[in-house]
């Protein structure tokens, strides 16, 4: 991939190219069933321009650079701007249409240059993830995936010289996606090995995540540029947020994959990153991903600078990841999880509220949003009664160390802290347990 796109011209981004009628049969890069990833023709079903990589579904934009500077005088107000505004003084440049380059070989489109290669790839991504998303609701409305919108190869500096490269984001305060440059060469990693291998926006599990954050971002966080939590929470209640967020992302991301034919890559991070204990820090299908003493103690006392900056922030998210993973695995009834997971963002009910719901009902209360609190939400989305419930809470319970590590979980106050948990359900020996305060 790095001898194939250094060798690629830049001038891709002002090329012409066909516009076929969808499905468009196109080549793009994919999972393999046998290995990483490989070329392989797909169907871009909501794909409305090719050229310009357009669609109901995803709108990519080249040429665009977001600045987030704290001492640019524009930006003193930026936590409290209006959406427009705040795009405005972020985006210093706009951006236009991208342009893709075509070869037709009996029908199928094939890519010319590296560019083309990845905005096909990642268009057919972001599409197959709005395609998970709307399945697991049930086929209602999501209007936060319609034409997303999708900064391609951007400049993009959050608070640094520098700009980022390597990743793949969605940032809520311009309410956009950027797949940003990576280091053509191997210069600036130890023993000249790039970190990245498939770039993430080819990587589709990696798409997913960031969708999935775009989708949390809705209907969480009330679609927000920055929300009030995370302006205004700290330690425990703002690390936990921060963490459910990121896991959640990597279980949506799993099961991204999972509808391709390669099958489901519970480490879908393995296919893009060098580092191994990283891949192995987020493989979400993992027996021994337990809390341990020293997460938990910086899951309780960082600050939010500090939690966003520690590894930890992952190992949370991951350890509600895996919860999630094998109640699923080990009911049988994965997309029964997804499901209910994604019905827990936000559920207006007053006998069961969702995440939204607790969330934004405790702004001023944050020591309500507990991991009793958010573990139980998720299972009071699932089917009452069922073994999925019961799997759930055990996994739960084991998983994150909550203080119920039997059911009914009652405190001191003689408050159920976890009323939708069945009394059959109980803490496993699969985690050490640790001693609770």
């Amino acid at each position: 991939m790095r001898i194939f796109a250094a060798a690629c011209a830049l001038a891709v981004l002002f090329a012409c190219g066909p516009n076929p009628k969808p499905p468009v049969k196109v080549m793009a890069v994919v999972p393999s069933v046998s290995g990483p990833y490989e070329t392989r023709q797909v169907e871009l079903t909501t794909i409305t321009n090719l050229t310009t990589l357009q669609g109901s579904v995803a709108k990519l934009i080249g040429g665009a650079r977001v600045v987030f500077d704290p001492t640019d005088p524009m930006q003193t107000d930026v936590l409290t701007m209006d959406d427009a505004t705040r795009y405005s003084v972020l985006v210093k440049e706009k951006g236009g249409d991208v342009r893709g380059n075509f070869v037709d070989k009996s029908g199928v489109l094939w890519p010319a240059d590296f560019h083309t290669w990845n905005m096909v790839t990642a268009y057919y991504n972001f599409e197959r993830a709005a395609a998970y998303y709307t399945f697991i609701a049930d086929g209602k409305d999501m209007p936060e995936l319609v034409q997303m919108p999708v900064m391609y190869w951007p400049q993009v500096y959050l608070s640094s010289p520098d700009p980022l490269q390597d990743n793949a984001l969605y940032l809520s305060f311009v309410k956009a996606f950027v797949l940003v440059p990576y280091s053509t060469t191997t210069d600036a990693y130890p023993n000249n090995t790039p970190n990245q291998k498939v770039p993430m926006a080819m990587n589709i599990g990696v798409i997913g995540h960031e969708t999935a954050h775009r989708v949390f971002n809705h209907r969480v966080l009330l679609d927000a540029g920055f929300h009030e939590a995370l302006i205004s929470w700290n330690l425990q209640p703002f690390n936990l947020l921060k963490s459910l967020d990121e896991g959640l992302a990597d279980f949506h991301g799993y099961g991204v994959t999972c509808g391709e034919v390669s099958g489901c890559k519970p480490a879908f991070l393995e296919a893009s990153v060098n580092d191994a204990a990283t891949v192995a820090a987020r493989n979400l299908s993992l027996p021994g991903n337990c809390m341990d003493a020293n997460v938990r103690s910086a899951f309780r006392t960082f600050t939010s600078d500090q939690w966003v900056r520690a590894p930890e922030m992952y190992k949370v998210g991951t350890l509600f990841a895996t919860a999630l993973y094998l109640a699923g695995s080990k009911t049988g009834k994965m997309s029964v999880v997804q499901k209910g997971l994604l019905a827990a963002y936000d559920d207006p009910s007053p006998a069961n509220p969702g995440l939204n719901q607790l969330l934004n009902g405790n702004l001023n209360t944050p020591d309500a949003f507990t991991p009793e609190a958010v573990a139980d939400v998720i299972v009071g989305h699932m089917p009452t009664g069922s073994e999925v419930q019961k799997e759930l809470c055990n996994q739960f319970s084991t998983r994150l160390q909550l203080v119920c590590g039997a059911f009914p979980c009652i405190d001191s106050s003689n408050q159920n802290l976890m009323p939708h948990c069945p009394v059959t359900s109980a803490r496993s020996s699969e985690c050490p347990a640790l001693p609770q305060p």
